[in-house]
C-alpha cells in the first residue's frame, strides 16, 4: 500500500511536470515607431517580472514565456511605454510606439552644440525629419507654418519656388531686415531672393527637406545671442541627416499630386462674360451722357464683329466670348522622388541621397524643378578623432510671371482684357492687334504659351568640413571650414509681336549672379562634474565669414526673329552693367552652462562681432545673455504629487543685433557711368554715414513648460523684444541730391504671449488619439520715433503699430445718385463726395495679426493613421493694391472689370458699395489708399491632412522590404474667412499687401515610401 501511494504520487508529480513544462509559448514581434521604422533596442519586459529582452537591428525579438498569456511591457527612450497582451494563440505581434508627451532626454541642436531639452534655459522649440519629410512644398521654411508658438511663416506668392516670408515673435526692424539667420549644419547661409529680374525665388529652395533630420528655431536671447549681430530676428538651425552603425537602409520615397488654387472658384474674382462687359461698355458711355448709338459705334470701333446689336442697342449675338483667365488656368502637376542610403560601423557612417522635385503652379508655364545630391560623411579612426563632412549639389530650375499692376501680369492683363477680343488671330497666332488701344496689345495666354520667357536657374554647393579631436578628458578642439557657393541665371525675353516688347521689336535681358560666402569656425568644448552635483560645460570659439557676390546685367533689343533669342542676336545692345560687392564678419563668443543637481540650471553667453558693413566708428558690438531655469519636478516637496511630470520654470535676458541692411550704405559713394559728351563722368550716390552701427535688441523671456497627468504636456510664455537704434532709411530733403540716408533712428517693441499644449487622449495597444496646438498673441508698438513716416498705405508712427494702415474712410455709395462717399474725418460723423475733403487717419486696422497659430490631430489604428493640421490667423487686415484698377469704375476706357462690377449702383435707391460705372471714372471712386479695398484676413485653413496606411512588417518583410507606406495627403484643401466676401487669398505677405500673384495652391498627392 505505501509502494502504491508512492506510485501514484511520482505519477501526479510527473503529469505535473509536463504539464507546466507544455504551459509554456514563444512570442515573436517587431518594434517600430509611427512611420514604421523599426526601434533598436527597445526593452521588452514581462510585465511584474525581470524577464525580458532587446530588440535587434531591425527591430524584432523573440521571448519565451511560461503560462498560456502575458501581458509585455515594451518600452524605449522618448517613446511612450506601452502594454500588450499576448498569449499562445497571439504570440506573433507589430507593436509601435508614439512619441512620448514628455521628451526631456531628448538631444537638442543649439547654436554651436548640442544639449538636452531639460538643460535649456532659452526657448527653443524643434521639429523632427517625419513633421517635414514629404509635404509637397517647395521649401522647408513652408513646412514651419503653423507648427510653432510664435513664428509666422507665409506665402505671399503661390509660385513655385517662391520666396517664403518667416518672422519670428514679430517685426524688428523698419528698413532692415526681419527675417530669421539660416543656419544649415552650422554654416549661416544664404536666403531669401538674389534674382534681379525674376519676381520672386528663394535660395532655401535648393534644400531638399527630405534630407532634413531636425529644425530647431531660436527665439529668445539665451538662445540666440551666441550668434550676436545677426540673432535679432530668430535663429533657424536645420540639422541634415546622418549614418548610424548597423546595416545598410535604403528608403524609396515617391509621390505623385494635382494643384489648383486654393481659393475656392466660388470665391475667387472672375472676369465678365461678353455679354455683361458689353452691356457695361454701352452702359459706361451713356453715363457720360452719349446715346446708345454712339455707344456702339464705339465698341464698334475697337471690337469690329465681336457683337450684333439690334438698333436700339439690344445684344442680339455674341460672335467672341473669351475667358482669358480660363485659358491661363490648367490643374498642375506635383511629383517627387527621392532615394536615400544610409548605415555605416562605428569607424565609418555616411547618409547619401538624390532627389526629383517639380511642381506646377495651376497658371500655364509657371512652375519649378528641382535636381538635389547630398553625401553626409563622418569617419572615428579612434575614440579621440571625428572628421565629418557634409556636402549638398543641387540645380533650381523656375519658371514665371511678372506681378503687380504690370501689363506683363497675367493675372492683371487676364481680367482687365475684354472678353470680346480673340486669344488667336485669323492666321492661327496669338492675337496681337489690340495694342493700339488695349494695354499693349499684350496677350497672357500666349505669352505664357512661349512667346515670352522668364525663367531663372541656380545652381548651388554647400560643403562643411569639421574635424573634432579630444585634447583631454572633457577638453574637446572643433575646427570646422565651410563655404555656400551660388550661381544664377536668369532670362527674360519679350517678344516683338504684341506687348511690352512690341516697339523695340523685342528684348531681352540676361543676368549672371555668383556668390561665394565662406565661413571658418573654431572652438573649445569643455565639461566636468565636480563632486558628483556640480556639473559645468564651456565653450569659447572664433569665426570669420566672408561674402563676396558679382553680378552681370546685359539687355538687347531689335531682334531678327522671335525664335533667335539669345542677346549674341539682339542688334541693339542697350546696356551691360556689371557690379561686385562682399562684406565680412569676424568674431569671438563664449558660453557656459552650470547647474546643480540637474535641478537648478544657469547659462550665459557673450559674442563680439566686428562688420565691414558698418562704420568706423561703430564697427564693434558686444551682445550677451544669462538664462536661468529651475526644474521644479525634481523638488522633494513635489516628490509625492502624482499628476505631475515635468514642471520647469526658465527665464532669459539678453541683447542681440541686426545687421540686415546693404554693405556699404556707411560709405559716401560715386557711381561712374554719368558719362559727359563721350567722356567718362562721376556722380554722388551715396551720402554715408560713418557713425552708423547695429540695431539693438533687448530680450526679456520667461517660460514654464509642464507635464501632467502622463498625458498632456505644453509651454507657456511671455517674451518682450525692445529694438532700440533701428536702421531706417529717413527721408530727407530732396535739395540735398538725395531722397533718404540710412541712420540709426527710433524704436520698436514686440512683446506677447504663446501658449503651447499637447495631449495623448488615448492610447492603447491599437489606437492612439493625439491633439495639439499653439497660439499666440502678438502687440507690435513703434515706442520712440522723432516724426511720422508715411509709407504707401501705412504710417510709422510712434505708440503704434508697425504695420498700422493709414487711408481713406470709404463710406459707401450715395443711394441717390451712385458717387462715391468718403468720411471726413476719425470721427466719422461727416462724410463727403469730394475727396478732396477728405483725410487720411488711423482706424486701428494693421496688417500685424492680434493672434495666430496652428492646431494638430493624429489618430492612429492598427497601421492606419490620420494626421491633420490647422493653421489660423485673426486681426489682420489685407490690403488689395490692384483693385483699385480691376474695380476702377471705369476710368480706365475701355479695360473690363471682374464680377464685382455687377453690384455696381445703377439706378436711384440702389443700395451697395460698387458706385455706378462711368468710363473716364466717377469721381475718384477708385482713388488710390482708402478703405474700399482694405479686407479682413481673418482665416482658417486646413494646411495638411494626411491618411496613411503602413503595411505590416510581417507582410513587406516577405518581400526583402523593411517597410512600406502608402498615403493620400492633402495641402489648402480648406478655408474659412470671417469676411465672407473675401476673394483674395488670406495667406498674403506679411505686410499685408496683395499685388495680383501667382495663387497659392490647393494640392492633392498620393504617395508610396518604401524601405528596404
Amino acid at each position: 500500500m505505501k509502494h502504491a501511494k508512492h506510485f501514484m504520487l511520482s505519477a501526479l508529480f510527473s503529469i505535473l511536470t509536463i504539464a507546466v513544462l507544455h504551459a509554456q509559448f514563444t512570442v515573436q514581434g517587431t518594434v517600430t515607431d509611427a512611420t514604421g521604422d523599426p526601434l533598436i533596442g527597445a526593452t521588452i519586459l514581462v510585465k511584474g517580472t525581470t524577464t525580458g529582452t532587446t530588440t535587434d537591428i531591425d527591430g524584432s525579438f523573440e521571448l519565451r514565456l511560461p503560462g498560456q498569456e502575458a501581458t509585455l511591457l515594451v518600452t524605449y527612450t522618448g517613446y511612450a511605454d506601452r502594454e500588450v497582451a499576448v498569449s499562445s494563440t497571439n504570440n506573433n505581434v507589430s507593436i509601435s510606439l508614439q512619441e512620448a508627451v514628455s521628451e526631456l532626454s531628448e538631444v537638442i541642436v543649439v547654436g554651436y552644440g548640442e544639449t538636452r531639452k531639460e538643460a535649456l534655459t532659452g526657448s527653443v522649440t524643434s521639429l523632427r525629419s517625419e513633421q517635414i519629410e514629404q509635404v509637397p512644398l517647395a521649401s522647408v521654411e513652408q513646412a514651419l507654418q503653423g507648427n510653432i508658438a510664435g513664428l509666422q511663416s507665409v506665402m505671399g506668392n503661390g509660385q513655385p519656388g517662391a520666396n517664403v516670408q518667416v518672422r519670428i515673435r514679430g517685426i524688428g526692424s523698419i528698413s532692415a531686415s526681419s527675417e530669421p539667420l539660416y543656419v544649415i549644419d552650422g554654416i549661416p547661409v544664404t536666403s531669401g531672393d538674389i534674382t534681379r529680374t525674376n519676381t520672386t525665388a528663394n535660395t532655401m529652395a535648393s534644400l531638399n527637406p527630405n534630407d532634413i533630420e531636425a529644425v530647431t528655431v531660436l527665439k529668445d536671447a539665451a538662445a540666440t545671442s551666441i550668434y550676436g549681430s545677426r540673432g535679432a530676428n530668430g535663429v533657424i538651425l536645420i540639422t541634415t541627416k546622418s549614418g548610424r552603425s548597423g546595416k545598410p537602409r535604403i528608403d524609396l520615397k515617391t509621390q505623385v499630386g494635382f494643384n489648383g488654387w486654393a481659393v475656392s472658384d466660388s470665391r475667387r474674382l472672375k472676369p465678365l462674360t461678353a455679354e455683361q462687359y458689353t452691356e457695361m461698355y454701352l452702359e459706361g458711355w451713356m453715363n457720360r451722357g452719349e446715346t446708345v448709338q454712339r455707344a456702339m459705334e464705339r465698341f464698334n470701333g475697337h471690337y469690329p464683329g465681336a457683337v450684333d446689336f439690334g438698333p436700339n442697342g439690344e445684344i442680339q449675338r455674341i460672335n467672341i466670348e473669351s475667358d482669358w483667365i480660363d485659358a491661363i488656368t490648367r490643374t498642375g502637376f506635383n511629383q517627387s522622388y527621392d532615394l536615400s542610403a544610409s548605415g555605416g560601423t562605428d569607424a565609418v557612417s555616411y547618409y547619401a541621397s538624390g532627389s526629383y522635385f517639380s511642381q506646377e503652379a495651376p497658371i500655364i508655364y509657371s512652375g519649378l524643378d528641382r535636381y538635389s545630391s547630398r553625401l553626409n560623411l563622418k569617419v572615428k579612426p579612434n575614440e579621440k578623432f571625428t572628421i565629418s563632412n557634409n556636402l549638398s549639389l543641387s540645380r533650381l530650375e523656375q519658371y514665371g510671371m511678372s506681378d503687380g499692376s504690370f501689363w506683363a501680369n497675367p493675372l492683371y492683363t487676364g481680367y482687365f482684357l475684354a472678353p470680346v477680343i480673340p486669344i488667336y488671330d485669323d492666321q492661327g497666332r496669338f492675337y496681337g492687334d489690340h495694342q493700339s488701344f488695349f494695354m499693349g496689345g499684350n496677350n497672357p495666354v500666349g505669352s505664357l504659351s512661349g512667346d515670352d520667357n522668364r525663367q531663372f536657374d541656380q545652381i548651388r554647393i554647400m560643403d562643411n568640413l569639421s574635424a573634432d579631436y579630444q585634447l583631454a578628458k572633457g577638453l574637446k578642439f572643433r575646427t570646422a571650414w565651410a563655404f555656400d557657393m551660388i550661381n544664377v541665371q536668369e532670362f527674360f525675353y519679350r517678344n516683338p509681336r504684341y506687348g511690352d516688347g512690341r516697339n523695340v521689336n523685342g528684348y531681352a535681358t540676361e543676368t549672371a549672379i555668383n556668390e561665394l560666402n565662406w565661413i571658418g569656425t573654431q572652438t573649445l568644448n569643455y565639461s566636468k562634474t565636480f563632486k558628483t552635483d556640480h556639473n559645468v560645460s564651456a565653450l569659447v570659439g572664433y569665426e570669420a565669414q566672408k561674402n563676396r557676390r558679382k553680378g552681370v546685367i546685359t539687355t538687347g533689343e531689335q531682334y531678327p526673329n522671335s525664335e533667335l533669342r539669345t542677346l549674341q542676336n539682339a542688334a541693339n545692345p542697350t546696356q551691360a552693367y556689371s557690379d561686385f560687392t562682399e562684406y565680412t564678419f569676424s568674431s569671438i563668443f563664449s558660453r557656459v552652462d552650470y547647474n546643480y543637481q540637474l535641478k537648478y540650471y544657469l547659462s550665459g553667453s557673450v559674442r563680439r562681432d566686428g562688420s565691414s558693413r558698418f562704420g568706423r566708428n561703430n564697427r564693434y558690438g558686444t551682445f550677451w545673455s544669462v538664462g536661468l531655469s529651475w526644474r521644479m519636478d525634481q523638488e522633494a516637496f513635489l516628490q509625492d504629487v502624482s499628476f505631475i511630470d515635468d514642471l520647469k520654470l526658465r527665464t532669459s535676458y539678453g541683447t542681440n543685433g541686426n545687421a540686415g541692411i546693404g554693405n556699404y550704405e556707411h560709405l559716401p559713394l560715386f557711381g561712374f557711368g554719368a558719362d559727359y559728351d563721350g567722356s567718362p563722368g562721376g556722380v554722388p550716390t551715396e551720402i554715408g554715414n560713418v557713425n552708423l552701427t547695429w540695431e539693438t535688441s533687448t530680450n526679456f523671456n520667461i517660460g514654464l513648460d509642464f507635464g501632467l497627468f502622463n498625458f498632456l504636456s505644453g509651454t507657456v510664455e511671455y517674451f518682450s523684444r525692445e529694438s532700440d537704434n533701428l536702421l531706417l532709411a529717413r527721408p530727407i530733403s530732396s535739395t540735398t541730391g538725395f531722397t533718404s540716408l540710412t541712420q540709426n533712428f527710433g524704436a520698436m517693441r514686440n512683446s506677447g504671449l504663446e501658449l503651447t499644449l499637447n495631449a495623448n487622449i488615448i492610447s492603447r495597444d491599437n489606437f492612439s488619439w493625439g491633439v495639439g496646438g499653439n497660439i499666440t498673441f502678438l502687440k507690435n508698438e513703434v515706442t520712440r520715433l522723432d516724426e511720422d513716416i508715411i509709407d504707401g498705405t501705412k504710417i510709422r508712427k510712434e505708440g503704434y503699430d508697425f504695420q498700422t494702415f493709414y487711408l481713406y474712410e470709404y463710406a459707401g455709395v450715395d443711394p441717390a445718385t451712385g458717387t462715391p462717399l468718403w468720411y471726413t474725418d476719425e470721427s466719422e460723423s461727416t462724410m463727403t463726395g469730394n475727396i478732396n475733403d477728405a483725410t487720411r487717419f488711423i482706424s486701428g486696422r494693421s496688417a500685424t495679426p492680434d493672434f495666430f497659430g496652428g492646431l494638430n490631430t493624429n489618430l492612429a489604428f492598427k497601421g492606419i493613421t490620420l494626421d491633420a493640421q490647422f493653421v489660423y490667423s485673426f486681426g489682420n487686415y489685407l490690403y488689395d493694391t490692384e483693385a483699385r484698377f480691376l474695380q476702377g469704375d471705369g476710368s480706365l476706357t475701355p479695360r473690363s472689370q471682374t464680377q464685382i462690377n455687377l453690384q455696381r449702383w445703377r439706378e436711384p435707391g440702389d443700395i451697395t458699395d460698387v458706385p455706378y460705372f462711368r468710363w473716364g471714372g466717377n469721381n475718384n471712386s477708385n482713388v488710390a489708399n482708402m478703405t474700399r479695398w482694405l479686407k479682413d484676413g481673418s482665416h482658417i485653413r486646413l494646411r495638411n491632412v494626411t491618411l496613411a496606411y503602413s503595411l505590416p512588417n510581417t507582410l513587406v518583410s516577405k518581400v526583402g522590404f523593411r517597410s512600406a507606406r502608402i498615403y493620400a495627403r492633402g495641402v489648402n484643401l480648406w478655408t474659412w474667412t470671417k469676411d465672407k466676401d473675401l476673394y483674395m487669398d488670406p495667406e498674403a505677405a506679411i505686410n499685408g499687401l496683395v499685388e495680383s500673384p501667382v495663387p497659392n495652391l490647393k494640392t492633392i498627392s498620393f504617395g508610396l515610401d518604401i524601405g528596404f
